[in-house]
């Protein structure tokens, strides 16, 4: 079995406050193929075409990659700020 690699982006230039992160999206290669996700507000993850929208530059923000470590503080800040709006 192939390890699969993953790489996270988070989303940014929208909403009320454009240098605040907006979403997060990840992209992982598996024997398959890509498999790109977006977590949603019940913070899982869910098919996404936001990495393909904006490779095509049809995205309303821009992506920056993350590393997996950053990735998981941005999760954990999302679950504070969801919870409490």
């Amino acid at each position: 079995m192939q390890d699969q690699q993953t790489t996270y982006y988070v989303i940014t230039g929208v909403g009320p406050n454009p240098s605040e992160p907006a979403g997060l999206v990840r992209r992982t290669l598996t024997p398959e193929g890509r498999l790109d996700e977006a977590l949603g507000r019940d913070l899982t993850w869910h098919r996404d075409t936001a990495i393909i929208e904006s490779e095509y530059g049809n995205l309303p923000g821009e992506l920056a990659e993350i590393s997996e470590g950053e990735a998981e503080e941005l999760i954990e800040r999302f679950r504070q700020k969801w919870a409490d709006g």
